[in-house]
């Protein structure tokens, strides 16, 4: 616990602790009415579209500065017709612009509808329409691609979404000549306050509910734990339309933390905004931290890092490494050599990382090893297809009881009903939990392979292909297995940052032996990707498993030939008995 030496004082925090009004909908106000600094810069955000982004000195936005913008575009906004509960749309590419446009909608009482801006433009009509969204604020190519979206799908001839675009809107917004009425709102606990889309890499994204009570849930008391030493500095690269994003965000605004956000979530920016900010932590989804190279970093700047946090999907292994063997750390009073790698296990309906593992140099046990559920979880179980606890060691799907769960999807009460089973919410992982009370992860639902011999998980294989090889990244996913109808065998896509070194057979057999020195199921083939458009990837950063099943379902009846290897013959079956197959579940 934090203490003495941070951004804010013992007095300020049990200041805020203590609010029982303090939630989701009105963090800004409380942040900025307890502070004390509120002329000191807190949010830094670089034009990185300029190749000299990382040269001179970096803006900074102050609680006073946010605090007038945000009243401007509540205004803005409030002559435009918002009141409490309109859906008001964003998407933005901007994440100072998302962040302070969230806070002026919900302190409206209104619902902030937020939208990955490299969503696919069809996609992100249907979805504002779909959430019932009366006005969307957006980056003007967003706006026009949403319009034309909705004329040809006849949706203009329903009723108008008011747009207007974000940056027009930044410059135009007048100071306001008087007070708002009702402003900043008095929210209840179940009030609706955001709704954040899943990642949607089955399809249509899901839109989970949050509320100002829900969406708080477990931030009280990382008001005492999370990284505020007035040394500490924050690099955020998560997708800041993303309920992480914003969740992250608000924590440094209350807690006062220096903070660099990025809006470009690929490794080569973020290696280049570390060197630019110097941060003690970096945050980011597993595959802008896996595709940092570390080489980019310059000692001067690396030497600061204490901490990463990977969030969403567990990190593999191949990929923690070697950012922890940068920086250093404190441990007992002592300063260690490298950094530690907090790995999170969440989903957008979580609300928050509910399972998490602190990785460092020294550690041994990977295995897609998710540690523990954190303090805000009531109970975890392994689930059986009926909802009820299996014993340690069987693979189950994840139930999970905590308060900061979503409430529901918005508009699909028969979803939000299926995500339920014997008062658990069904997170839609696959997970072990072993007789020390140790949790792994083994698969997304959609994703367990269907084999003849019952079902094989991907993360574990994923994770030994990924070590052999050394690939940049790699997925593992089911293909048709020729000799027994209606079932699948595991096939392996990898793609390296440069040229492969060995030929895809050479990989092959070497993922083959170590599968099996593991205990685990073999391949039956495995692809080199040349690149993205080879191992393809959503908004957020994960792999799309469901394209890659469609581009490679009949592999095994075709040659091998090219950047595909495999073998027909002698075909490995899982050593273990096999588990009950897990019901899927929408991601």
């Amino acid at each position: 616990m934090i203490i003495f030496g941070s951004q804010r004082t013992v007095a300020q925090r049990l200041r805020l602790t203590a609010n029982r009004r303090l939630g989701a909908g009105n963090f800004f106000w409380h942040a900025w009415q307890t502070a004390n600094d509120r002329d000191r810069p807190i949010l830094f955000h670089p034009d990185t579209t300029s190749p000299t982004w990382d040269e001179g000195e970096l803006p900074g936005v102050s609680l006073n500065e946010m605090r007038i913008r945000v009243i401007r575009y509540a205004h803005w906004y409030r002559s435009h017709g918002v009141v409490p509960s309109t859906h008001v749309g964003v998407c933005t590419r901007n994440g100072l612009f998302g962040l302070l446009h969230h806070i002026a909608i919900t302190s409206l009482g209104a619902v902030a509808v937020h939208c990955n801006p490299n969503m696919p433009t069809d996609t992100a009509a249907e979805y504002f329409r779909r959430t019932r969204t009366t006005i969307l604020v957006a980056d003007q190519d967003r706006l026009a691609g949403c319009a034309e979206a909705w004329s040809q799908s006849g949706a203009a001839s329903g009723k108008a979404i008011l747009t207007e675009d974000i940056a027009t809107l930044e410059a135009t917004a007048p100071r306001p000549t008087g007070p708002l009425p009702g402003f900043p709102y008095r929210h209840q606990g179940d009030d609706l306050v955001m709704i954040s889309h899943s990642s949607g890499t089955t399809g249509r994204p899901k839109a989970p509910v949050f509320t100002h009570e829900s969406f708080f849930n477990g931030k009280r008391e990382r008001l005492w734990t999370f990284p505020s030493l007035r040394s500490d500095r924050m690099l955020t690269a998560l997708p800041h339309s993303h309920s992480a994003g914003i969740s992250y965000l608000s924590m440094a605004v209350m807690l006062g933390i220096p903070t660099l956000v990025l809006d470009a979530t690929d490794g080569a920016s973020v290696a280049r905004a570390i060197n630019r900010f110097r941060p003690t932590f970096v945050l980011g989804f597993p595959l802008t931290l896996a595709e940092t190279d570390v080489s980019r970093i310059t000692p001067y700047a690396a030497q600061a890092i204490h901490s990463w946090y990977g969030m969403g999907d567990a990190s593999h292994e191949r990929h923690i490494r070697p950012l922890t063997s940068l920086g250093t750390r404190r441990h007992r009073g002592r300063r260690l050599t490298g950094s530690q790698y907090i790995d999170g296990l969440g989903s957008s309906e979580m609300g928050m990382v509910l399972f998490k593992q602190v990785f460092t140099p020294e550690s041994s046990g990977y295995g897609r090893l998710i540690g523990r559920p954190v303090k805000a979880v009531r109970d975890a179980a392994a689930l059986d297809g009926q909802g009820r606890p299996l014993p340690d060691g069987e693979a189950g799907l994840l139930g999970v009881r905590t308060p900061s769960i979503t409430p529901g999807y918005w508009d699909d009460p028969a979803l939000s009903r299926d995500s339920v089973s014997n008062g658990y919410f069904l997170t839609g992982d696959v997970v072990r939990r072993d007789g020390n009370g140790l949790w792994y992860h083994l698969d997304r639902t959609p994703d367990v392979i269907g084999t003849a011999d019952g079902p094989v998980y991907s993360l574990p294989l994923e994770e030994a292909v990924l070590m052999t090889t050394q690939a940049l990244d790699a997925a593992v996913v089911a293909v048709d297995d020729p000799d027994n109808a209606g079932t699948s065998l595991p096939a392996a896509v990898v793609m390296f940052g440069d040229e492969a070194a060995s030929s895809p057979q050479e990989l092959l057999d070497r993922c083959t032996a170590a599968l099996r020195n593991r205990g685990l199921v073999p391949l039956s083939a495995l692809v080199v990707a040349a690149d993205r458009n080879e191992l393809p990837v959503g908004p957020t950063g994960k792999v799309l498993k469901r394209r890659l099943r469609e581009a490679h379902r009949d592999i095994l009846r075709r040659p091998a030939e090219g950047a595909v290897a495999h073998h027909r013959t002698a075909q490995a079956r899982p050593p273990a008995r096999p588990q009950p197959q897990p019901q899927p579940q929408a991601e």
